[in-house]
């Protein structure tokens, strides 16, 4: 696509989004907004835990097999 038409389209996403959230009459869409992010954050603290971990274990891993080929 060309980046301008991106650029166009990103910026009438933002003002959507933002007109939906400043309008009056969408409280009801505010408060389930604020539920649906407040229970999405915990899960995705609790993704990227699982990935720092799998990666620093996978690092250990590879140093251990690195100590073992260096001793031999």
């Amino acid at each position: 696509m060309n980046a301008y038409l991106e650029i166009l389209i990103g910026l009438v996403l933002a003002i959507l989004g933002i007109g939906l959230l400043v309008a009056p009459e969408l409280a009801l869409f505010r408060r389930a907004l604020i539920t649906v992010v407040l229970g999405v954050i915990p899960i995705i603290v609790l993704l990227v835990a699982a990935l720092f971990l799998m990666i620093g274990v996978s690092d250990l891993r590879s140093c251990e097999e690195e100590l073992e080929t260096e001793d031999k």
